[in-house]
């Protein structure tokens, strides 16, 4: 259910296909949209980048949502790739300024963002599923003069505890020295505790999905598509780690599909979470 009581719920357009949805009604809702489904919530707020502030599953948060003064690095948020074409911090407009919420559904919402000074614009989609799944969609539409190459780049920040799991034919790290990652044939393990001292970036070319979170008795998997003709932007990988052991967290980061576009024309991630106990 949605948490707000006067929202007024209206009718979704799930688009399938590579274009950003049109024809849309723009709602005004006014500050964050919860949406719960079973044992899964998630808190969106739509005046700070449309960033998901929360992902809960019972009573037990996924998310770092402790927030610096900056307000950069907490939460799940979405940037165009690569990192070149603006450094830091990401485009304001896309990453932290206010989205236009769109539709609404009990158990989905939809939101978009201004044009940003390089054309681009940022539509973001959150549904919940029937399975402790959550779909997120990222549309990231280019309305220039010219072409651009760019990606969408899922950047979701979680709690410096526990491990990360997942299969890559090969990983590189940028950073702390020593040895960050634990590898057995393509199997791979990076374990945040005491072993971590700096910050460290790892790039993984995954041969499989899901990649997995371990923390809190819980398991949150990522999927995301791994295919010959998945083109990843450069000087990224299709999965990227983070690891902050000073600020206590760690960003799990997906790219998406590097295309170039005209005007007018979308790149699309597509992910899917889903929360299971670890038993």
């Amino acid at each position: 259910m949605i948490s707000r009581a006067a929202l007024l719920l209206v009718v979704i357009l799930l688009c399938t296909c590579d274009p950003a949805p049109q024809d849309i009604t723009e709602v005004d809702y006014g500050g964050p949209l919860t949406i719960t489904r079973d044992s899964i919530s998630l808190t969106v707020d739509p005046a700070y980048g449309a960033r998901l502030t929360s992902v809960t599953y019972g009573d037990r948060e996924l998310l770092y949502v402790v927030r610096d003064s900056s307000g950069f690095t907490y939460g799940s948020t979405a940037w165009p790739s690569p990192q070149a074409d603006w450094d830091w911090p990401p485009p304001a407009t896309l990453d932290r300024e206010p989205y236009t919420v769109q539709k609404v559904e009990e158990h989905s919402i939809l939101l978009e963002s201004r044009e940003d000074s390089s054309g681009l614009v940022l539509q973001k989609r959150y549904r919940l599923g029937p399975d402790s799944d959550i779909g997120l969609t990222y549309w990231l539409t280019y309305n220039g003069p010219t072409t651009r190459s760019v990606a969408a780049w899922e950047v979701t920040r979680l709690p410096y505890t526990g491990r990360i799991v997942f299969f890559a034919d090969s990983v590189r790290t940028v950073g702390d020295a020593r040895r960050v990652v634990e590898s057995q044939d393509s199997l791979r393990v990076i374990h945040f505790d005491e072993r971590h001292t700096a910050t460290t970036k790892v790039f993984a070319d995954l041969d499989s999905v899901p990649v997995r979170y371990y923390t809190d008795g819980l398991i949150l998997e990522k999927h995301t598509v791994v295919q010959d003709f998945y083109r990843v932007a450069p000087g990224h990988a299709p999965l990227e780690v983070y690891i902050d052991p000073p600020r206590g967290f760690v960003e799990l980061e997906l790219q998406g599909d590097y295309r170039k576009l005209s005007y007018g024309k979308t790149t699309t991630l597509r992910t899917k979470w889903r929360v299971v106990p670890d038993r």
